[in-house]
């Protein structure tokens, strides 16, 4: 893929997940990935997205962790 290249809003709700209404929301609060508007169009570089993604990435050693919230791992029967 072209480094360059420049999704739309709608590419990055299919490719990426991202909600139409967040997207909006980030870019008014001045959040979120980096984009470009041309005139009224908006553009997000596939690399500002990845960079955004990487930021933002969480990792995690802890089996407890990933449990839902209030419950511990061994309690829904997870094993480490």
């Amino acid at each position: 893929m072209d480094d360059m290249e420049l999704l739309r809003e709608r590419q990055l709700i299919v490719r990426y997940g991202f909600t139409a209404a967040w997207l909006r929301r980030a870019r008014r609060e001045g959040r979120g990935p980096k984009f470009l508007r041309l005139g009224r169009m908006i553009f997000y570089r596939r690399t500002d997205i990845e960079a955004y993604l990487a930021e933002h990435e969480v990792e995690t050693n802890n089996v407890a962790a990933c449990a839902p919230h209030g419950h511990s791992a061994h309690s829904k029967g997870w094993s480490q």
